[in-house]
C-alpha cells in the first residue's frame, strides 16, 4: 500500500502531536473520507483550521475533494457531488432525489468532503 508522507509543520504548525496523531489514525486507508465538521468535531479545531487541512490535503495530491450537493428535499443527505474548484452546478439543476428542477440556490446547501488519494502520515 502506498504512503503519503505529509510534513504537517510547515502548513499546519496549529496541529498539536494528539491531533497528528489523531489525522494518522483516520487516514489510514487510501478511500478515507472526511468533511471538515468531521474533522473539527474529532480534532478539537475550528471549522476553518479544519477546512484548511482539507484544502491543504488536495492542493499536495493527497485527497482529491468534492463539493457535497444537499437539496431541501432531504437535507440530510448527499443530492450530488461535482470536483471541489469547479464552481457550482448549473441550474436548473434537477434533483435525484425527489426530480425536481431548482431554479435557485437558495434551495440548495453545500459541504466539502476530502477523499485520501493514499494512506496519509502526517509527520
Amino acid at each position: 500500500m502506498k504512503i503519503s508522507s505529509f510534513d504537517y509543520k510547515k502548513q499546519l504548525h496549529f496541529l498539536s502531536g494528539r491531533q497528528k496523531a489523531e489525522l494518522n489514525r483516520h487516514f489510514n486507508q487510501p478511500g478515507e473520507t472526511a468533511m471538515p465538521h468531521q474533522l473539527a468535531a474529532r480534532l478539537g479545531i475550528s471549522l476553518a483550521d479544519a477546512l484548511a487541512i482539507i484544502a491543504i490535503l488536495e492542493s499536495h495530491g493527497y485527497s482529491q475533494n468534492k463539493l457535497l450537493i444537499y437539496h431541501e428535499c432531504e437535507p440530510e443527505v448527499p443530492a450530488g457531488a461535482m470536483p471541489y474548484g469547479e464552481g457550482f452546478p448549473n441550474l436548473p439543476w434537477k434533483c435525484p432525489h425527489c426530480g425536481e428542477e431548482v431554479e435557485s440556490y437558495d434551495e440548495l446547501d453545500f459541504d466539502i468532503m476530502a477523499i485520501a488519494q493514499d494512506r496519509i502520515e502526517f509527520i
